[in-house]
């Protein structure tokens, strides 16, 4: 089952990659290093659900 974390990180990367996909992509990779600074670690599975989101947006709308 895909967690609910996962789809915040795929609807909020497909949104911000409908206006630009460099920055939805350097959003994610930003969460995910603010994580890593405050004591968690760098989720692949959210940098996946990232890059999805962001292909998603180049997709729909090219």
């Amino acid at each position: 089952m895909i967690g609910f974390d996962k789809v915040l990180h795929f609807v909020v990367s497909f949104l911000i990659g409908q206006l630009s996909p460099a920055l939805a992509y350097a959003a994610g990779w930003g969460k995910e290093l603010y994580d890593l600074a405050t004591g968690g670690f760098i989720d692949i599975g959210d940098l996946i659900a990232d890059g999805l989101g962001v292909l998603t947006a180049i997709l729909v709308f090219p």
